[in-house]
């Protein structure tokens, strides 16, 4: 009876027509969404920031976790050829966590012989629109001086999350570029399939906020 239900249903048109329609809207948008993140998550040149923005992620009690060393270890890559940049490491303490993100990475990062001076904390962030908003209050309270949105910014982050965080970055009136770490084998699929999500609901809800 079902199935004679569901040809019933499939045999009128206009059914026929919107199910294709939004199976068209969810492929089309899939495709653009996938393949904006590849090409940012695999562009990088080499350019001149006055800061970067190095976004959290998983910590296993104090110990970063393979995406977020990944990160640092980019951030630092990058911090060791450019003596002038300022870091600012952005995270909260999550679930699990013992410690936050941004006192983990900060750690990380003067362990490995960058200057306290040079690595501000924001420690207050959940989420990436939270990482890129929370992190520019940070840099007005520390360069009250400066004007912050003259400044030049790398966001360093894992490739398949450049492209969401450039562009809430951007957003924020930021002139900055992606500075993309590797994903981690065991998340690879999971991370790229997932992102596209993600952008969605930056789109749709945390666009202009």
């Amino acid at each position: 009876m079902e199935e004679k239900g569901m040809r019933r249903i499939w045999s009128h048109k206009p059914i026929r027509y919107i199910v294709l329609f939004l199976s068209s809207i969810f492929i089309g948008s899939f495709l653009l969404i996938e393949g904006m993140i590849i090409y940012h998550g695999h562009r990088y040149q080499d350019e001149e920031a006055d800061v970067i923005i190095i976004l959290g992620a998983r910590l296993y009690g104090t110990v970063p976790s393979p995406a977020l060393q990944f990160r640092l270890d980019k951030g630092l890559e990058y911090l060791e050829k450019h003596p002038d940049t300022l870091a600012v490491v952005s995270g909260g303490i999550g679930r699990g966590e013992l410690i936050t993100e941004a006192e983990a990475m900060k750690a990380y990062l003067m362990e490995r012989g960058v200057e306290e001076k040079r690595i501000l904390m924001e420690a207050q962030s959940f989420n990436t629109f939270e990482n890129i908003t929370n992190s520019l209050e940070v840099l007005k309270g520390s360069l009250a001086e400066t004007d912050i949105h003259s400044l030049r910014y790398g966001i360093v982050t894992n490739d398949f999350h450049v492209f969401r965080g450039t562009l809430t970055a951007r957003e924020k009136g930021l002139d900055a570029f992606g500075i993309p770490a590797e994903t981690p084998p065991t998340t690879l699929v999971k991370g790229y399939l997932r992102e596209y999500l993600s952008v969605l609901k930056y789109l749709i809800v945390d666009r202009g906020r």
